[in-house]
Order: structure tokens, then sequence, then C-alpha cells
């Protein structure tokens, strides 16, 4: 169900869009492409099993990755009122735990890393309700200030570890041992966004945007047999916005 909210707002936005595309195409002059640079924070959501059980053992919960994150996306304009979108974004969090529940025979806390990475490869519809540009007549046009919602689907390559001190509870004396726990995959990947583009040069415009996407992955390797891991979150961003 929470992947079929974006797949339905795509439809809305390309039949909403589709009788705007064949009334108001690209008028010849008006740059039909783009290319944005977007720089933010990215906030994994968390929830479901693993990220619960993780959080009922160690000092860790999701909203500990919130970090930093880099997009870029390529448009390509159907009409004044409707684009279509490739984007890449990357993000890359590492967050230091302990137990909650034990610690070393010194009392000393038992430390590791957990390490979250992300590269979504994605695409979307956008629809600009107030239009891109404003017609000044003669060809002329003028690029204003605008209002864009869109929504997408792509896939998600992520990768999950966990390095450091851990407990051996197989082990009866339950010795601290070091450890590297990894896993990695590609999951789907559904989103929806919101922005605004405000033009500083008839080409140039300063963005903002905000961004949900929903994606989940079965656990395997070294967590097999340990459910999904969500990867979905919250993203927010600014950046530049280039048209030519």
């Amino acid at each position: 169900m929470r992947r079929t909210i974006p797949i339905l707002a795509v439809t809305a936005l390309a039949l909403m869009g589709l009788s705007t595309a064949l009334a108001d195409p690209i008028s010849a002059g008006r740059p039909d492409r783009g290319f944005q640079v977007r720089v933010g924070a990215f906030m994994p959501d968390g929830g479901g099993d693993f990220w619960d059980d993780n959080e009922d053992v160690f000092t860790l919960n999701a909203g500990d990755f919130d970090d930093f994150n880099l997009g870029v996306t390529y448009l390509y304009g159907w009409s004044n009122h409707l684009e279509f979108g490739v984007n890449l974004d990357f993000f890359d969090a590492t967050v230091l735990s302990e137990y909650q529940a034990f610690t070393d025979g010194a009392g000393f806390p038992i430390f590791h890393d957990t390490r979250l990475a992300t590269v979504p490869l994605t695409a979307d519809v956008r629809f600009i309700p107030g239009g891109r540009f404003s017609n000044r007549g003669r060809g002329q046009f003028e690029t204003r200030p605008m209002l864009f919602v869109g929504a997408g689907a792509g896939i998600n390559f992520w990768e999950y570890e966990e390095f450091g001190d851990f407990i051996d509870f197989d082990d009866p004396a339950q010795p601290i041992v070091f450890g590297v726990f990894a896993d990695r995959g590609t999951a789907f990947e559904t989103h929806v966004l919101a922005g605004f583009e405000f033009p500083i040069s008839p080409r140039v415009n300063i963005l903002g945007e905000g961004r949900y996407t929903w994606s989940d992955d079965t656990l395997n390797d070294d967590f097999a047999g340990l459910g999904k891991i969500e990867l979905g979150g919250a993203s927010a961003s600014v950046g530049v916005s280039v048209r030519f």
C-alpha cells in the first residue's frame, strides 16, 4: 500500500499534464532541459523488526543516522507544466553505539560502528501548476518563480555493516571478539517530492526540495534470517538548477 501512493501519484500527474503538454509545448528558444545539484540531509525512518531489535540491544536508533545527502537530477520538459526527471542520490552514515546491558570485564562499554549507505537511481514525473515560463510575446519568455510536485520510482543500491567489538553469546564464557558483519542489495524504491525554484538569472535558479522515500529489502549474507531492513525516510535539500 505504501508503494502504491507514489505510483498512483505518477499516473495522476501524467494524466493531469497530458492535455497541457499537447496544448502548451515548449516553444522555440525556451530551455526544455535542466540539471540540478542538491545538497541536504537524509533522515532514515527505521522501523520494522530489524531496527527495533537493534534499538533494544544497542544504544542505537534510526535517528542517529540523519546525515549529509548529495543528489543530482537531469530534467526534460514535456511542456511548460510537466517535466520528467532522472535522479541519482548518495547517502553514507556511520554511527558509534554500545551494548545497553553489558560491559567488558573492567566495566567499560563495548563499542561497535554501524554503517548505512544508499544510492537510489530513480525517475519521476513533476507537475508545475503555475508553469515554468511566462510568455512575453514575439517568441520571448521570462523564467518565473515556480512550485513543483512529483512522484516516481527506481532502484536503491544499499549497504549495511556492523564492525567492532561484540559479545559471542554462543560461547558459554561470552568472550568479547572483534567482528565485521555486512550485507548489501538492490531494493525497489518509490518516492514523492515537492519543491520550488527561484530564478537568479534567465537560466539559473536556486532550488529547495523535500522528498519522502519508501524502500525495504530482505537481509541476507551475515544477517540472513533477521527479516527486512527499512531504507526509506525523508530528505530536505537546497541547490542550484541550470536550464539549457
